[in-house]
């Protein structure tokens, strides 16, 4: 589109909601827009509807244990449950939120019970986030959300003959603790939750 002096005037290109509230309004009127507008609308409020009734599933499936039996995994391994959970067992790529009290030979290292900071992380990513190891990945894939366990990981699985020190961060400045070389070690570990991370 020019004018007489040779200048284009800038065209604005919509987003795509944009683009159909757009043609909607042009074509049918403010009604049309309106529509559109009540659609997403309804399509939000059907959203929030799904996740409360998974919230409610969830918290109805979960329930205390107090007979459970210690499990021990081929790779040695070994949990039994105090809570089983209702909701969604972790897949790799989701995010799973995590509340755990970490203990190395029977020493507390980490627990973010105690700081009131769960944490969040992508389950099956590497390198692993603060405190977590394999094995206690591999005793969380059968844990479904809502669910508690404690879980004793051989050193082979956890942090070897390395040990590890866990390092201040943005998020946790007050985060420390040492787990000494071939340490066997124990999380009183809660998944709270396991979500579809944001794209």
């Amino acid at each position: 589109m020019g004018s007489m002096d040779g200048t284009r005037r800038k065209v604005r290109e919509a987003d795509t909601t944009d683009a159909v509230a757009s043609f909607l309004s042009r074509r049918f009127g403010l009604a049309g827009g309106l529509a559109w507008l009540g659609f997403l609308a309804i399509g939000t409020l059907g959203e929030q509807v799904k996740t409360r009734m998974e919230v409610a599933a969830e918290k109805a499936g979960t329930r205390d244990v107090t007979d459970s039996r210690e499990v021990t995994l081929p790779s040695g391994v070994a949990y039994r449950d105090l809570r089983v959970g209702g909701g969604q067992q972790p897949i790799k790529g989701y995010l799973v939120l995590v509340d755990y009290i970490a203990r190395a030979n029977g020493v507390e290292y980490e627990s973010t019970k105690s700081r009131g900071k769960p944490i969040v992380y992508l389950y099956g990513s590497r390198p692993f986030t603060g405190g977590m190891c394999e094995g206690v990945e591999q005793a969380m894939a059968s844990m479904k959300a809502g669910g508690k366990r404690v879980i004793t990981v051989p050193p082979e699985l956890g942090f070897g003959d390395k040990g590890f020190m866990l390092r201040p961060t943005e998020h946790v400045p007050d985060k420390q603790g040492i787990i000494p070389p071939g340490a066997t070690l124990e999380f009183e570990l809660e998944l709270v939750r396991v979500s579809i991370p944001p794209s």
